[in-house]
């Protein structure tokens, strides 16, 4: 195996932190249970780079060399990499069913082990070149996320073994049906978040958490069935911006109904300083804001006491598939709550900023209003609205640092269902179970009755005829685009565990075409007139397409792919299908040239791609779009 003593290491010794923690104890998860993830979180860390590398340009796939089922590549110095099972797909998609070794001449192959080994051999080779530097960070982002990966592996192996033992014991074969109709969960859902965490499809970085030491990755990420201790702190209220979904909202009184005691507490603590509570709001902070950020970016603050961080817990939360949105365990009524984390996850700090306090409220009324008037959309789509946004609002305005102590409230989705509902998020269905089979798999067998190819396509063909309409239905008459990929994305299970409707959540990144809704007779009050409406109707097009149609409908096409063995071809029709009849059925409420150019756009032309690992090398923060060819297109 081609390994740094070094790396091996790092990893052991991480693993070793990891071993020693509450949480892999009382799953009896050891170190054999570690050694047996890796080959699985190898082939992931790889699929994603390799997928990433040829999908983006970075790395031209006609330099590959099909031998069978073998790719191979030749490099710079004249070695060669053997890309084993490597199987492409449409959407420029690639699978890697076996390992990649380094051939050099009169010695023996090397299996390659860790992601940053396959950057370093392909570097030279690369399109752009990246600099040293680029790539020494990439290459560290790129093994924290493998680290993590085996971490998560052994976990997620360890807690539905669990969960078979619970099922089993209640006479239940799914885990769907299970946590339906058990007592023992109070909210299934946050259960399915949590479990079913798995990160970014298309991210070479998708577990990377830069800054968190095993054991903090561990206590605060979903995957780990983490619960995590909110701080609770005061912001003066003359320094705080309130946004509310329904004016005029007396936040504090709110706030107070849903966390009594906390607010209790918190009314004593300002009392004992000496301080009015009248003249304070109740902020929660993510444990490791609390103590890393506040203390060195918000030191004059806390010491005027414009800011008070104390140490009484607003809450204990259940991280959802979003590592800083959590579910409060006082259970479905309670808001979820969304924090700023200054940690660069995946890619980028996790911060809220004032744009998305102020206008996750405003975008929820707006589209609450859009569904009120579109019984035909709202009988497949809802949304979670975003119902209070607070955030740290000096003058000068300075959103950089209010940006990093603000919060924003969404209701649970649990609490806009249907007595016997249940709502699961759709990132969830593609995690495997103890028999390595996605959690799809499960519901299909209980809708359909069975689990065979043609269950399959009626599953999916069912599945279409609804979020197709939803999504694209509300895009095309009022130009929202939502950003539904699978972390953002339920899909209601009704009392007879049949699809029911997509539900939608998280509108930090939403856009929408400002003329489209302009012709609708609707407007938006904007925070920043450079964001939410756009009058570029391509620009909004790009987020509809990305997340909805490749990272969240595209990756099922592929999961049923993968998973069932059948054709590609069948499942990517089906969806052309459902597309084209949206555009049929909605050709009257479509401005005759808008509606051709998108037609176009959906169905014949290629695709705009977001290049996630171009951004890192060329060390950009605005997004790098490519294009794939269009999966939906006749003979794609």
């Amino acid at each position: 195996m081609h390994t740094d003593p070094q790396k091996q290491q790092w990893l052991l010794s991480r693993w070793s932190e990891a071993l020693a923690t509450e949480a892999f104890k009382s799953r009896q998860i050891h170190l054999g249970h570690l050694a047996d993830t890796l080959e699985l979180s190898t082939r992931a860390s790889f699929q994603r780079l390799v997928q990433a590398l040829l999908r983006e340009g970075l790395l031209n796939p006609q330099a590959l060399r099909a031998e069978g089922l073998l790719h191979w590549l030749t490099l710079t110095d004249g070695a060669r990499l053997c890309f084993e099972g490597l199987i492409p797909a449409r959407m420029n998609s690639w699978d890697i069913r076996g390992s990649i070794t380094l051939h050099r001449s009169e010695c023996p192959a090397q299996k390659l082990l860790f992601p940053s080994q396959l950057l370093s051999l392909l570097s030279a080779q690369l399109d752009p070149l990246p600099s040293p530097e680029v790539l020494a960070r990439v290459a560290e982002e790129l093994d924290d996320s493998f680290c993590n990966a085996t971490l998560c592996q052994a976990f997620h192996h360890g807690w539905s073994r669990q969960l078979r033992e619970q099922f089993k014991l209640a006479d239940d074969d799914n885990l769907l049906t299970w946590l339906k109709g058990t007592s023992s969960q109070p909210n299934p859902t946050s259960v399915l978040e949590q479990w079913g965490t798995l990160g970014h499809p298309w991210h070479p970085n998708y577990k990377t958490k830069l800054g968190l030491s095993p054991t903090e990755v561990i206590a605060f990420s979903p995957e780990f069935e983490a619960c995590v201790p909110v701080v609770l702190c005061a912001l003066h209220r003359q320094w705080a911006h309130v946004e509310s979904l329904s004016e005029p909202e007396h936040y504090r009184d709110w706030w107070q109904g849903h966390f009594p005691l906390a607010a209790e507490q918190l009314i004593g603590c300002l009392r004992a300083s000496g301080l009015d509570p009248d003249d304070y709001l109740p902020l929660p902070v993510h444990p490791w804001q609390a103590a890393k950020e506040l203390p060195r970016s918000f030191a004059r603050e806390i010491a005027d006491r414009l800011l008070v961080v104390t140490t009484i817990i607003a809450f204990n939360g259940q991280p959802t598939m979003s590592f800083r949105t959590l579910a409060p365990n006082a259970g479905r009524c309670s808001p979820m709550v969304k924090l700023p984390v200054a940690l660069r996850l995946t890619s980028v700090q996790r911060t809220l900023s004032p744009r998305s306090a102020r206008m996750g409220p405003r975008v929820s009324s707006l589209v609450l209003r859009i569904l009120k008037q579109e019984p035909q959309v709202r009988a497949v789509l809802n949304i979670v609205p975003e119902r209070i946004g607070v955030h740290y609002a000096p003058q000068p305005p300075d959103d950089q640092r209010s940006r990093h102590l603000a919060v924003l409230y969404r209701d649970d989705p649990s609490s806009v269902l249907q007595p016997g509902e249940m709502a699961v998020p759709v990132g969830s269905l593609f995690a495997l179970d103890e028999h390595g089979q996605p959690l799809l798999r499960q519901w299909v067998r209980l809708a359909q009755g069975g689990d065979s190819r043609p269950e399959l396509l009626r599953f999916f063909r069912d599945y279409l005829s609804i979020a197709v309409p939803g999504l694209l239905g509300i895009y095309l008459i009022y130009g929202v685009a939502f950003e539904a990929h699978q972390q953002n994305s339920f899909m209601i299970m009704s009392t007879e565990g049949q699809l029911s409707r997509l539900m939608v959540r998280d509108f930090g990144d939403i856009r929408i075409h400002r003329q489209t809704l302009h012709r609708q007779g609707l407007d938006l009050q904007l925070h920043d007139p450079q964001m939410t409406l756009y009058d570029d109707a391509d620009f909004v097009r790009d987020k509809l397409l990305h997340t909805t149609f490749m990272c969240h409908l595209g990756e099922l096409v592929l999961l049923c792919a993968r998973h069932w063995k059948m054709p590609e071809e069948a499942l990517w029709n089906e969806l052309a299908i459902q597309v084209s009849d949206c555009f049929d059925n909605l050709r009257e409420r479509v401005e005759p040239q808008r509606w051709a150019i998108e037609r176009l756009a959906l169905l014949e032309q290629d695709w705009p791609a977001k290049s996630f690992l171009r951004m890192r090398l060329l060390d950009s923060t605005l997004d790098i779009v490519g294009r794939l060819n269009n999966p939906l297109r006749l003979h794609s």
